[in-house]
């Protein structure tokens, strides 16, 4: 999980260094959600392919950890089942 935070969190510093000019900078109407789904919107041409790594990698790391964590409750709620 903490992998995972950290990669989206590199993603979005890495979209703010490489802010694209004629776009506002970011501020409090800028949305998070939409900078990491959308980054060629808001960022450089070359950095890119970088930002969309990172932004995987991270939502994997989440995704992987929440999944595990969803086993460990099933198995636990349920451990008839698991024999």
């Amino acid at each position: 999980m903490l992998s995972g935070v950290l990669a989206l969190v590199c993603g979005i510093f890495w979209t703010r260094v490489n802010w694209r000019t004629d776009v506002p900078r970011y501020g409090r109407g800028t949305r998070f959600l939409d900078v990491t789904l959308h980054p060629e919107r808001y960022a450089t041409v070359r950095a890119l392919p970088a930002i969309r790594r990172l932004n995987l990698a991270g939502a994997l790391g989440v995704a992987g950890a929440l999944a595990i964590l969803a086993y460990k409750a099933y198995r636990d709620l349920f451990p008839f089942i698991m024999r």
